[in-house]
């Protein structure tokens, strides 16, 4: 009955009757994981053949520059789809680490019998279908979307244009020097609004690390 209500609450699964899933449930050969707090639930790199949901409990994502020069952390709850994206396509690795900081339950699915419930269920390969293109469609469209004129701007920017999810809490790993490059602004402007944002509250910054208590409170 967890497993049941596990796969009900994951987008994939969305649509599917009753008898539909427990007959997924009865024919797929579910990976169960109990992850404890602070362990490594996939790694960035790590080779993605199979479709990981967590289903209870609390973790984080780790996103990094392609040269780790910086990096964002976001808070991830259950049930979650740790990047379905990455079981397809010409790149199948993880391109973001997730670390549990509560105690963890996930299962995975085996590409294989992705594909199979893909055949015999249109409903589950139109959620996978529209699931994919709409991250597709979200990544093209932050492209054109057009850059501020001053140094506030330009920040918010740059770390709502990182950020997986436009809600909730961030952590910022990154240099002011960094910053003022990657937003194309003087040291001394990032230095300046990011001290007018800690003064409103808004966030907090001391030694390379940006906190932001709510992402859509930046504007």
């Amino acid at each position: 009955m967890k497993l049941y209500d596990s796969l009900q609450g994951s987008p994939l699964f969305q649509g599917l009757t009753s008898d539909n899933l427990l007959q997924i449930i009865g024919q797929t050969k579910f990976t169960f994981r109990k992850i404890a707090a602070g362990d490594t639930i996939k790694n960035e790199g790590e080779q993605c053949n199979r479709l990981a949901l967590v289903t209870c409990g609390q973790a984080k994502s780790v996103t990094h520059a392609d040269d780790h020069g910086y990096s964002i952390e976001e808070s991830v709850a259950a049930p979650y789809m740790l990047q379905p994206e990455c079981v397809f396509g010409l790149h199948t690795h993880y391109t973001r680490t997730f670390i549990a900081t509560k105690t963890c339950d996930t299962v995975e699915i085996d590409k294989n019998d992705l594909m199979r419930i893909s055949d015999e269920f249109i409903i589950f390969r139109m959620n996978l279908i529209n699931y994919i293109s709409a991250l597709s469609q979200k990544a093209t469209r932050k492209l054109w979307h057009p850059t501020p004129a001053d140094a506030r701007g330009r920040i918010v920017y740059f770390i709502k244009q990182h950020c997986l999810s436009p809600t909730g809490p961030k952590t910022m790993r990154i240099k002011m020097t960094r910053l003022a490059q990657e937003t194309g602004t003087g040291r001394r402007a990032v230095s300046e609004a990011l001290n007018a944002m800690q003064d409103e509250k808004l966030l907090t910054f001391s030694r390379g690390i940006i906190e932001i208590p709510h992402i859509e409170a930046l504007t």
